[in-house]
C-alpha cells in the first residue's frame, strides 16, 4: 500500500531528526526574514515601518489592562523594539518622566549592565503621534541606546489609548522603583511646577511633591546650577546638598560667561587626569577637592583685586615705608622702621584729628539739643 505524501517527515525516526526540522524551520525564517526585506527596498519603503505596520505591536505579546489615577483603563501590549526603533520612535519628556536624560552617561548607568544578558522588567510607554513617549525605564531606554545596537532587543510595554497629562504623571510616578531621583531632577521637577503656575508658593510645591519646604529650597537651588558644572562629575546622583552649594559657590564667583566656560575648560582637564587616575569611588571626591582649589585660588586674586595701596612718601633708605592700605569701606595707615620720634609725631597727629572730630559731634549733639528746647518752649509760650 502507497504511503501518503506530505504526512511523514523524509528522516523518519532517525536520531537527531527534531533538531534537524528545528534548525529548518530556523533557517526558513530567517530566509523569508530577509526576502521580505529585500521585496520592500525594492519599494523604496521604511522597513522598520513596513515590518511595524505589518505585524503590529499588539501582535508581539500579552495585554494588560491598567486603571490610572483617574479611574480610567488602559491597555498596555507588550512589544520588543530593534535599536533603530528605539532610537527613532522613541522620546523622553521630563515633565512626565522626571528624569533629566542629559546626565545620563555609561558611568550613572553601569548598575544596568545585567540588561546585556536579560531586561527583567519591560519600560512602559504611551503612543503619542506615531511615537513612544517613554514613561517608565528611560534609564533603561539610555542604556540601551549606549550600546548601539549590540544588545538586540528592548521591551516594552505600550498603549495606544489616550492617555492624559496628569494620568501619565501620576503613572509614571507609580511606575518609579529604580534609582530615586536625584535633588535636581526634584528641583527641575520644581520649576516645572512653578512655570505652569507662577502664583503657586513653595508650599505647596512641597505638598504636591510629597516634600518638606526646606526640601523643595535645596531642590531649587539645585536645580539653578549650570548643567555644565553638574557633568563634570561621572554620576549626577551621588552630589549631595553640599556638593550643590558649592557648585552655587563656583557660579557666584565665576559671574560672567567667559570666566565660568574657562573655569569649566580647565576642570575637564583634571577630571580627565582623575578618571584615569582614582577609582570610581574616589572620583567625586577629587573632582570636589579640585573644584575647591580653583575656587579658592579665584576668590584670592578677587579679594587682591579689591586691595588699593597708595604711597604717602618716598625715602632713600630701603625697608622705610609709608603707605595707605583700602579694601572695602576699610582702610589701614601701613609704616615700616620710622623712628620712635616720627611715631609719636603720628600718634600725636592722630589722635588730634580724632579729637576734632569727638569735639565736632559733640557740637552737633548741643546744637540739636538747643534747637529741640528752643522749639519746646517757643511752642509752650504760644499757648495760652
Amino acid at each position: 500500500m502507497a504511503k501518503k505524501r506530505g504526512v511523514m517527515s523524509p528522516l523518519g525516526n532517525a536520531v537527531g531528526a527534531e533538531e534537524a526540522q528545528i534548525n529548518a524551520a530556523k533557517a526558513n525564517i530567517e530566509s523569508l526574514k530577509r526576502q521580505i526585506t529585500t521585496e520592500i527596498e525594492k519599494v523604496s519603503e521604511d522597513v522598520t515601518l513596513s515590518l511595524q505596520n505589518l505585524f503590529g505591536l499588539e501582535s508581539v505579546g500579552k495585554s494588560f489592562l491598567w486603571q490610572l489615577a483617574s479611574g480610567a483603563t488602559a491597555t498596555f501590549t507588550e512589544a520588543t523594539l530593534s535599536y533603530e526603533q528605539v532610537r527613532d520612535s522613541t522620546y523622553v519628556t521630563f515633565d512626565v518622566n522626571g528624569r533629566d536624560q542629559a546626565l545620563l552617561n555609561a558611568d550613572s548607568l553601569q548598575d544596568l549592565d545585567s540588561l546585556a544578558f536579560q531586561q527583567f522588567y519591560p519600560a512602559v510607554a504611551r503612543e503619542v503621534n506615531g511615537k513612544l513617549d517613554v514613561l517608565d525605564g528611560s534609564r533603561r531606554r539610555a542604556w540601551f541606546l549606549l550600546q548601539n545596537g549590540e544588545v538586540d532587543i528592548f521591551r516594552i510595554l505600550v498603549t495606544k489609548d489616550d492617555i492624559s497629562l496628569s494620568d501619565a504623571k501620576a503613572l509614571a510616578k507609580q511606575l518609579q522603583t529604580a534609582k530615586e531621583h536625584n535633588l535636581r531632577e526634584i528641583g527641575q521637577q520644581c520649576l516645572s511646577l512653578e512655570k505652569a503656575n507662577p502664583k503657586i508658593t513653595q508650599a505647596e510645591v512641597a505638598a504636591q511633591l510629597g516634600m518638606s519646604q526646606a526640601g523643595v529650597s535645596k531642590a531649587l537651588k539645585a536645580a539653578k546650577v549650570d548643567e555644565r558644572l553638574v557633568k563634570l562629575f561621572p554620576v549626577a546622583n551621588d552630589l549631595s546638598h553640599t556638593d550643590y552649594a558649592l557648585l552655587n559657590n563656583v557660579m557666584e564667583v565665576y559671574e560672567f560667561e567667559d570666566e565660568l566656560l574657562l573655569f569649566i575648560k580647565d576642570l575637564t582637564k583634571k577630571v580627565v587626569i582623575i578618571q584615569a587616575e582614582y577609582s570610581r569611588e574616589e572620583r567625586k571626591s577629587a573632582i570636589i577637592k579640585a573644584i575647591k582649589a580653583e575656587l579658592q585660588i579665584a576668590k584670592d586674586m578677587k579679594n587682591k583685586a579689591l586691595v588699593s595701596v597708595t604711597n604717602l612718601a618716598t625715602f632713600d633708605s630701603s625697608g622705610i615705608y609709608a603707605r595707605k592700605r583700602i579694601k572695602g569701606r576699610n582702610f589701614a595707615y601701613e609704616f615700616g622702621r620710622l623712628s620712635l620720634d616720627i611715631q609719636q609725631q603720628l600718634d600725636v597727629a592722630i589722635a588730634d584729628v580724632l579729637k576734632k572730630i569727638n569735639l565736632t559731634q559733640h557740637l552737633r549733639l548741643l546744637i540739636r539739643s538747643w534747637y529741640v528746647i528752643r522749639t519746646v518752649h517757643l511752642l509752650h509760650t504760644k499757648t495760652p
